[in-house]
């Protein structure tokens, strides 16, 4: 993060999608739609199913974003391999519900992540998948609270994720912590500096407080990433692609 102009906020889409899509959420079709639109970051959701497999899947049932219902976690692998993605037209397509195998293939050198870890999932094995891709420096843990955070760091120590006041954040004073978060009003700036949720948030429809916010985070996260992503400055983020791209060179 230290290349990221001061000003500038990354946008990070929210359940890997931006609200005017029509691809699935969560699936690899948006997230190629993502990368072609120039969006740096997706925030994804991982869950598992019956026999452990790291799925991306946002709700506890398949009822509302597949063609069939039931429980995520109880679904057996020949169940989950039939399944089909329903678009938000409600349509249902021919896109498998992928799982995190293929979304970290499908990312890997090309978008950034943000992981969410619904109940389901087992971080050890995440956390495993991303590092056997070699893919630390390419993806945000996100923590919502102590617990998961403390429980994440004994983990991931090395990757970038959110301690809100763990002691870790208190001891480091590092620049770490995934906000999320409502609505921006005035008065963001404080909240984060006293809870110490200073690299996201979550980002809803007020266009107006977008600069504060921008300058006071490094990621904002939301539905509308194709609305925001070239305003209040946000096109600034060239110069932290060109830092990235620098230093994968170098270090490559």
């Amino acid at each position: 993060m230290e290349c990221l102009p001061k000003e500038a906020a990354l946008i990070a889409a929210h359940r890997g999608t931006s609200a005017n899509y029509t691809e699935p959420e969560n699936s690899i079709s948006a997230l190629e739609r993502l990368i072609e639109a120039g969006i740096m970051m997706a925030e994804i959701d991982i869950a598992a199913i019956a026999d452990g497999t790291p799925v991306i899947f946002h709700d506890g049932v398949w009822d509302y974003h597949t063609d069939n219902t039931g429980p995520v976690v109880s679904t057996s692998r020949e169940t989950f391999a039939a399944l089909r993605l329903i678009d938000t037209k409600g349509k249902v397509t021919t896109e498998t519900v992928p799982t995190l195998a293929a979304m970290l293939d499908a990312a890997k050198d090309r978008i950034y992540l943000e992981v969410d870890f619904k109940t389901s999932s087992d971080m050890a094995n995440v956390i495993a998948m991303i590092r056997d891709r070699d893919m630390a420096d390419q993806v945000v843990l996100i923590a919502t609270d102590d617990e998961e955070a403390v429980a994440l760091s004994a983990y991931a120590d090395e990757f970038l994720m959110s301690l809100p006041r763990a002691e870790k954040r208190e001891k480091t004073q590092s620049k770490q912590g995934v906000w999320i978060g409502a609505r921006w009003t005035d008065g963001g700036e404080k909240r984060i500096a006293d809870r110490h949720y200073v690299i996201g948030a979550q980002w809803q429809k007020n266009p107006a407080q977008l600069p504060k916010a921008a300058a006071a985070l490094d990621i904002l996260v939301t539905d509308q990433a194709h609305r925001y992503a070239p305003v209040a400055e946000l096109t600034k983020v060239a110069a932290f692609r060109n830092c990235l791209q620098a230093g994968n060179q170098t270090t490559g």
